[in-house]
């Protein structure tokens, strides 16, 4: 079944590859060759996720450690592809403790070492400007409360100058009825 998935895949034909694969798997589950090909057609089809999970139990069941490198640098490939660094560079790690010659697999680490890097970068960067943002959002806030008192002292003064003026109306009235409730006395020209 494993030679029959071979060269389907070898012809592009990822569907009866898989299954080929998986019948393969159902007469010995343990069979580290038939799920490491079987993670191969699942990255063919750019299914990451099953693919993941075949190449782990791939790395982990086997016993010849060049496949098992293979594994995990598979492992790694997906990982860096999904922009998860820090895993793909531990799996690449260990693709390279089970076949520390294999010159790819470095050449993926240390890429993926500086995409790493750059991402960190590029996230410090974006929490300044967050960081600026909200500084810029504070101000803006501390302005708009200290403008908020200022109409609030403004308000506060128009209303002491509107009481002001309504007391001293209010005075001009009194007197002007005091005045009203005592008798005019009007003073006769004298005509000598």
């Amino acid at each position: 079944m494993i030679h029959q998935g071979n060269r389907a895949f070898s012809r592009g034909e990822w569907t009866k590859a898989e299954k080929c694969y998986r019948k393969a798997l159902e007469k010995n589950p343990r069979n580290s060759r038939a799920m490491f090909n079987l993670g191969d057609t699942y990255l063919a089809q750019k299914n990451g996720k099953d693919a993941l999970q075949c190449f782990a139990n791939a790395a982990k069941n086997e016993e010849n450690r060049m496949v098992r490198a293979m594994a995990y640098h598979n492992i790694g490939f997906i990982h860096q592809n999904n922009k998860d660094y820090s895993r793909a560079i531990d799996a690449y790690k260990e693709a390279l403790r089970n076949n520390p010659y294999d010159n790819d697999t470095r050449y993926n680490l240390a890429l993926c070492q500086k995409q790493q890097q750059q991402q960190q970068e590029e996230q410090q960067q974006q929490d300044q400007n967050k960081n600026q943002e909200n500084g810029n959002d504070k101000q803006n806030q501390q302005d708009k409360q200290q403008q908020q008192n200022n109409e609030q002292q403004m308000s506060e003064d128009n209303v002491e100058q509107i009481l002001n003026l309504t007391r001293q109306a209010e005075q001009q009235t009194r007197k002007k009825m005091e005045n009203a409730g005592q008798p005019r006395r009007k003073q006769l020209e004298k005509g000598w």
